[in-house]
């Protein structure tokens, strides 16, 4: 049984990509916490409509034509789109980290991917309950 097919594991996997992305930029936030006139980034807000949307219809990739096509010379950047959002704390040299702000965040995201996390096992064990599998 392909999990990916249905939607509640679908969205579920789209929610914990999103989050294990942030992650990423999270922590590169906090490492350049003292980087001279480094910007903190984050990634814009998971719109749940703009996912059904996609799970109802989903879209065709672009396929490359010709083994000459180049498929791009930017760094991979993921599904999500990330932003710089404002801050008011600036330091002398520039930088717009502020750490307090981003453990928050951090923490924020742990407590997320946990419930996406439960949610994905507590389905499964549901599925296994109806199939007989499990008590």
């Amino acid at each position: 049984m392909d999990l990916r097919n249905l939607t509640l594991f679908d969205m579920t996997k789209t929610k914990m990509d999103w989050l294990s992305q942030r992650q990423k930029i999270l922590a590169q936030n906090i490492a350049n916490a003292n980087t001279p006139e480094y910007k903190a980034r984050d990634l814009k807000d998971l719109d749940f409509g703009r996912e059904i949307e996609k799970v109802m219809r989903p879209s065709v990739p672009t396929a490359r034509t010709h083994p000459a096509h180049h498929t791009g010379t930017l760094p991979e950047r993921g599904p999500f789109r990330d932003e710089t959002p404002k801050t008011f704390e600036e330091s002398i040299d520039g930088n717009r980290v502020v750490l307090e702000e981003q453990m928050e965040k951090v923490g924020s995201n742990k407590g997320q991917y946990e419930l996406a996390l439960n949610l994905f096992k507590k389905n499964v064990s549901m599925l296994k309950t109806a199939l007989g599998k499990q008590r």
